[in-house]
């Protein structure tokens, strides 16, 4: 296990890897998010002698209001403008504004007086789940749980409907977005930007704000100028979040292709990578109080993950630092700007309405069959209901019967005759069983038989609310990081997000076959 501090030392141990050829005149800019580099155990040159708390406390957060009501009605999504008044909600921070409930004219002044108490929708509706009654709204004096009576003669009258759902809270609280980037010319091209623009008009009082973060933590004295530039940085974010704020987090590097290393910057023209830890540890150092219970995303090449040990690092950091979840996405040449609509669907469930992020990650995944095509999604999620806390690592794929059955990727080649998207639609939905016709001879493929091999389905399950009709998302067990004492098979999360009608037998198994009679559909 790594502790949170980074090595200082003089004794560098360094292997040089092949870098790629010069670009030519007119090649695109490089976009995904992996490469080579030259490796280095620790960073280059003398360390400061001045050695800091390796993990700081930061500045103390100011005191301000747990509740903060939001700017947006809960019912139609829009503000106060003009004439509009938004009602504030005693019970939570829920507003609705005067277009969606119609107060009785005599009663427009009597609703706003100092004693009058209102009662959003959605309180009243969990309210009176068990015994259903009329929706006033207004009380005096109190709420009507605690003796209140309504203020109007007659039920409100709701003009609107729920365009969102009904526990959103509409961007209610201070929000952060904290995009950490690789210091160069040709850094990863991102979709953070974007969401940043779209995410900035949801808050019209200076609530949002967003800060990028550039870093190159190559040398020593790289690092300690890193570090002292960030902390009037850290201090003005603390202020700005109060205690009710909410924090997210996106890191944009390359990693090493031959190792899973992340980038730390470049020497002499030259990019160095490191270890995962060492990398991590010290770009969030001074951002660790920010980062505790903040959700996170890696937009990092898949290497990261192929190499076990790098990724037990990443793991184990993602552990340390506390973030209550973190999503990496494994392609082996991760083009981020690929994830766009995943992230924008994220922006406004996750960041905007305020909902929880496992339970609205099936609904992330239905939007997102593009993304599919070019990446699986890897979510990890903090779990602090036993003594040590521990990690649930769960892996989505897009499935699809012809090219990705439960997720497991075929090839895309005929090994016999080298024809390309030829598996045949007829047995690539057929279970268990041979299809007929198997042992046809194949006259497009030069008379030979047509090429036939076996998947077995492996444990998980498609989930419902992904499906499409030619595709869906399969999620595997969740794994446990660390691993328990008491070595076992994997298991799924205790609060899986969903739930098939029917699960499949583990034996069942899918007997694909090369077929250039018929195209397979996407």
């Amino acid at each position: 296990m790594h502790n949170a501090g980074f090595t200082r030392s003089c004794d560098t141990h360094v292997r040089i890897i092949p870098q790629l050829m010069p670009p030519k005149k007119n090649t695109a800019k490089k976009r995904a998010a992996g490469g080579v580099a030259l490796k280095v155990s620790v960073p280059l040159g003398s360390p400061n002698p001045y050695v800091e708390d390796p993990l700081p406390s930061g500045p103390a957060a100011p005191e301000l209001p747990a509740e903060i009501h939001s700017l947006w009605c809960m019912i139609c999504r829009d503000g106060a403008e003009g004439d509009v008044v938004l009602y504030k909600c005693d019970a939570c921070p829920h507003v609705m504004c005067s277009h969606c409930i119609e107060v009785p004219t005599g009663y427009v002044d009597i609703v706003q007086g100092v004693d009058v108490l209102f009662l959003c929708l959605s309180c009243h509706s969990l309210c009176s789940l068990r015994k259903p009654a009329p929706y006033f709204g207004f009380y005096s004096a109190n709420l009507p749980d605690r003796g209140g009576h309504p203020v109007l003669p007659h039920f409100l009258r709701l003009n609107g409907k729920f365009e969102a759902v009904s526990c959103t809270l509409l961007a209610s609280t201070p929000v952060a977005i904290i995009h950490f980037i690789i210091s160069a010319t040709d850094e990863v091209i991102t979709p953070v930007p974007l969401l940043s623009h779209y995410l900035e008009h949801f808050f019209p009082n200076g609530g949002y704000t967003y800060l990028e973060v550039v870093f190159d933590v190559a040398t020593h004295k790289k690092i300690d100028a890193y570090t002292q530039t960030q902390q009037a940085r850290v201090t003005q974010l603390t202020q700005h979040l109060g205690r009710a704020g909410r924090v997210f987090a996106f890191f944009s590097n390359h990693s090493e292709q031959d190792s899973g290393w992340l980038f730390a910057g470049k020497v002499n023209g030259r990019y160095i990578a490191m270890s995962v830890t060492q990398v991590l540890y010290t770009v969030f150092r001074p951002y660790l109080p920010l980062l505790k219970a903040a959700n996170m995303v890696l937009l990092v090449c898949g290497s990261i993950v192929t190499h076990e040990d790098a990724f037990v690092e990443l793991k184990q950091a993602v552990l340390d630092i506390k973030v209550a979840s973190a999503i990496i996405f494994p392609a082996k040449r991760f083009q981020p700007l690929v994830a766009t609509n995943f992230l924008l669907a994220l922006a406004e469930l996750v960041i905007i309405e305020q909902l929880d992020l496992h339970k609205v990650f099936p609904s992330l995944l239905s939007l997102s069959n593009r993304l599919g095509l070019h990446s699986k999604i890897i979510s990890m999620t903090r779990d602090n209901t036993t003594h040590f806390p521990r990690l649930f690592v769960t892996t989505y794929a897009r499935a699809h019967p012809q090219t990705q059955p439960w997720g497991i990727e075929v090839p895309s080649q005929c090994p016999l005759c080298g024809l390309t998207n030829s598996w045949s639609e007829k047995v690539g939905v057929t279970a268990s069983q041979q299809s007929q016709g198997v042992a046809a001879q194949d006259q497009a493929a030069g008379g030979k038989s047509p090429h036939r091999f076996q998947i077995d389905k492996p444990l998980g399950f498609l989930v419902n609310t992904a499906k499409s009709r030619n595709s869906g998302w399969f999620q595997s067990p969740s794994a446990i990081f660390p691993s328990p004492s008491v070595q076992s098979a994997p298991i799924s999360a205790t609060s899986s997000i969903s739930q098939a009608k029917r699960p499949r037998s583990s034996k069942e198994s899918l007997d694909e076959t090369e077929s250039t009679r018929k195209k397979a559909r996407n």
